[in-house]
């Protein structure tokens, strides 16, 4: 699966970050804004959940036949986010070791996947961390 041919992240212009530090981001556009001015809530959550899912396929990419699925979202808006907006992603309380583990054992696995926004200037804006049930299919 391929994040950037999704539909709807086609359609809102989901990019690979151009700054190495980081793994996507969403391009400075007037369509992100809301009533504020500043970037809308729905783009933000859109960026974090394409990031989570990027991490997870880029960390799984050697196994065959997983389905990833979002069980569980918790989200904090932290600062008014303007302009360009860049994604990092870890994994929460857990290593990919216990998660191939279980996944091998029980065919099934839970796993927390924490995404930080940033604007351009480096300020984190938003923390999303999103439970994912990934199974062999």
């Amino acid at each position: 699966m391929n994040v950037f041919e999704l539909p709807f992240n086609k359609y809102i212009g989901l990019e690979k970050s151009s700054d190495a530090d980081y793994l996507l981001m969403l391009s400075e556009k007037e369509e992100y804004l809301n009533h504020l001015s500043t970037v809308h809530a729905s783009a933000l959550f859109a960026l974090a959940e394409a990031t989570s899912g990027f991490f997870l396929l880029n960390e799984f990419q050697k196994l065959e036949n997983i389905l990833p699925v979002v069980r569980k979202v918790e989200t904090k808006y932290k600062k008014p986010a303007l302009g360009k907006i860049l994604s990092k992603a870890n994994f929460v309380d857990t290593d990919k070791i216990k998660i191939l583990e279980e996944l091998n054992t029980k065919q099934k696995t839970l796993i927390t996947v924490r995404v930080l926004l940033y604007n351009a200037e480096k300020i984190n804006v938003m923390q999303s961390d999103f439970e994912w049930f990934i199974f062999k299919d």
